[in-house]
């Protein structure tokens, strides 16, 4: 087992150093030409699973590995080809004292010191494109998330309801949609300003996030509505995990001045059917909200 190395763009040698690494004129060519072929192709990409399937294809093209992995905790990217084994060399990308993930390449048998070398070249290359690639991705995070409440915004919610309710029919699994409302909230606007107004969204979208599991979906889908993609949930299911959104922002006290504000939500809820489209469970957990809505507000309606 080889230990962390940290790796930065300074790592990279001029194809001189390359080529006096290796006697052989054929690893050597073929080297110099993997070095030059893999800096062009991860310029060519700014999506970090394909930067990772370039750099893994060409890795193993020099120096055979059962496994390499990327790893980026602040982030939480986890991306990896391959199965581990128990021979591991791992590499910190570093680009300014900044930490952009690590490289960690396993195989059965140890590693040699010229393959180490070799990994650390081509890690090198990787850091630029990988510094670019999480700041496409953290670009795309944020065109896809409500800037008041940071839920998924309208444009997010069309994207995963399509994505979800493909795989939920394709695997033939169970997935429900959540329509909420928050009662009243007119009144917050008007009685106490909209800055009011934005602490209340603010405040009932961090109390929902803290309810919610690990796995649902929460986007804000326009004014004072959310939608929350529950996956893998029955309307069973889905009617418990309302209710306990319901209870929780019942609960709920926004401080305003020396009052204590009290909001509450209607939630309807709608589980997928077969040959169900993004517009019919949406229309059906609307109708389902309504109807909470229309029979005294702060409850759950389930959609038939």
């Amino acid at each position: 087992m080889q230990g962390m190395t940290q790796s930065n763009p300074e790592n990279i040698p001029d194809l001189s150093l390359i080529a006096s690494s290796t006697q052989d004129e054929h690893e050597k060519e073929a080297l110099i030409q993997t070095i030059q072929s893999l800096s062009l192709e991860l310029q060519q990409t700014l999506v970090i699973d394909n930067l990772l399937h370039i750099f893994c294809e060409k890795v193993a093209a020099l120096i055979p590995c059962d496994s390499v992995a990327y790893e980026n905790s602040v982030k939480d990217i986890s991306w990896q080809s391959g199965e581990t084994a128990q021979h591991l060399c791992q590499y910190e990308l570093t680009l300014n004292d900044e930490s952009l993930g690590s490289v960690c390449c396993t195989r059965s048998h140890p590693f040699s010191a010229h393959d180490l070398q070799v990994i650390e070249w081509l890690v090198a290359i990787l850091i630029y494109p990988v510094r670019n690639a999480l700041l496409y991705l953290e670009a795309l995070s944020s065109a896809l998330k409500d800037g008041l409440t940071g839920a998924g915004n309208r444009m997010a919610y069309d994207e995963a309801i399509s994505r979800e309710m493909d795989k939920a029919l394709r695997n033939n699994q169970k997935m429900a949609l959540l329509i909420i409302d928050i009662d009243h909230f007119k009144n917050f606007n008007d009685n106490y300003g909209h800055a009011t107004g934005d602490k209340v969204l603010a405040a009932v979208c961090k109390e929902m996030q803290k309810t919610l599991r690990r796995s649902d979906l929460l986007f804000r889908y326009g004014g004072e509505e959310f939608a929350v993609i529950l996956s893998p949930s029955d309307s069973h299911l889905a009617e418990q995990i309302a209710e306990r959104l319901r209870q929780s922002i019942a609960n709920l006290r926004l401080g305003q001045g020396k009052e204590k504000l009290s909001i509450t939500i209607s939630l309807g809820a709608a589980e997928i059917k077969q040959k169900d489209t993004p517009e019919k469970i949406f229309k059906r957990a609307d109708k389902a909200l309504y109807s909470a809505k229309n029979n005294g507000r702060n409850q759950v309606g389930i959609a038939a």
